[in-house]
């Protein structure tokens, strides 16, 4: 027998990823927009389109490590509703509204008692949801499916069925520039994707979900907390919620009850578009990062080109059937 066929022996064969897969979408999409628009790939174009998918990344990122851990969270767009409303009520009527009655101490003190109170509140919803999860044994699917409809009728409650406005507190936030050109807000996205990376490659927390998302009752027996890990984990997409509402509702400058209502579909299909595997135990922060632009992609290139809104739904929805089935057809080949 010639010495070739014993060549590939013990050789991993090529293979796409799902990353891999994702990439040359993208760069088909680009190219087949910029083809029909030239306007799609200019620069300030571009930064538009991650200044638009910033918010969502973020909150993706703590969704996407959940995930990992084989835990959902659909709450999430309630969450960002509730703390929205919250945090404008805070500035406006606890505070004062911007004016000649309002005292100094008042406006130096709404902004700080804004921001920490988002942050209690993503950072108590998560530990709430977590705990739940854990001592119930329920499926989290249908625990955040619950609590999404309370926390939707806690900012139903706390707003009054109406809007505040921010009256331009925070703005810096979440429409200011560094160096007039780099909107905040992508300066937050990417770190929190780095973090994510860092976290999940390089940490035992990390590890720890990717154990648990495989197989629970392994890592269980092999000493790890479980349901103080998920618990976390859970903690953590609250206080991802936290810093995306403070970045969404300082750049739109005003909060209602349904503010955040796409984001707990939208992030869900960035991160299993991505490649995070929805039985958990599969993923990395490369897949949530790809995912989530794929999704500003697909909307930026469906508005360059005029179609109507309303097909974004249809898309979106097609895009999770082929992803899914890509993933899954994937993982039967290995």
């Amino acid at each position: 027998m010639k010495a070739g066929a014993f060549g590939n022996v013990g050789k991993k064969q090529p293979r796409l990823t799902q990353s891999l897969i994702l990439i040359i979408i993208i760069i088909t999409i680009c190219v087949f927009t910029a083809i029909i628009n030239p306007r799609f790939l200019r620069i300030q174009n571009i930064i538009n389109i991650f200044q638009q998918i910033s918010v969502l990344g973020i909150i993706a990122c703590g969704i996407g490590m959940l995930l990992i851990a084989g835990q959902i969270d659909i709450s999430v767009g309630s969450q960002v509703s509730l703390m929205g409303v919250t945090m404008a009520l805070i500035i406006e009527k606890f505070l004062g509204k911007p004016g000649p009655n309002v005292q100094a101490w008042q406006t130096a003190m709404a902004v700080p008692l804004a921001v920490v109170t988002t942050f209690a509140l993503g950072f108590i919803m998560g530990l709430i949801n977590g705990i739940i999860v854990v001592k119930s044994k329920a499926a989290s699917f249908i625990i955040t499916l619950g609590f999404m409809a309370v926390y939707h009728g806690g900012a139903l409650l706390v707003s009054g069925g109406t809007g505040y406005p921010m009256y331009e507190q925070l703005e810096m936030l979440g429409r200011g520039k560094i160096l007039q050109f780099i909107p905040v807000p992508i300066l937050f996205f990417l770190g929190t994707v780095v973090i994510t990376f860092v976290v999940l490659k390089y940490f035992r927390y990390g590890r720890f979900l990717y154990a648990i998302g495989s197989n629970r009752k392994a890592a269980y027996v092999s000493g790890i907390q479980t349901d103080r890990i998920t618990v976390i984990a859970y903690v953590v997409v609250g206080l991802c919620t936290a810093l995306a509402t403070l970045l969404l509702i300082s750049r739109i400058g005003w909060a209602r009850e349904n503010v955040g209502a796409p984001f707990g579909f939208d992030a869900l299909v960035a991160v299993i578009v991505g490649g995070v595997a929805i039985t958990g135990g599969k993923g990395n922060a490369l897949n949530i990062f790809l995912g989530v632009v794929l999704i500003g992609l697909i909307e930026n290139a469906l508005i360059i080109m005029s179609i109507n809104p309303f097909v974004r739904t249809v898309v979106m929805g097609l895009v999770i059937i082929t992803a899914v089935s890509i993933s899954r057809y994937s993982e039967n080949r290995e």
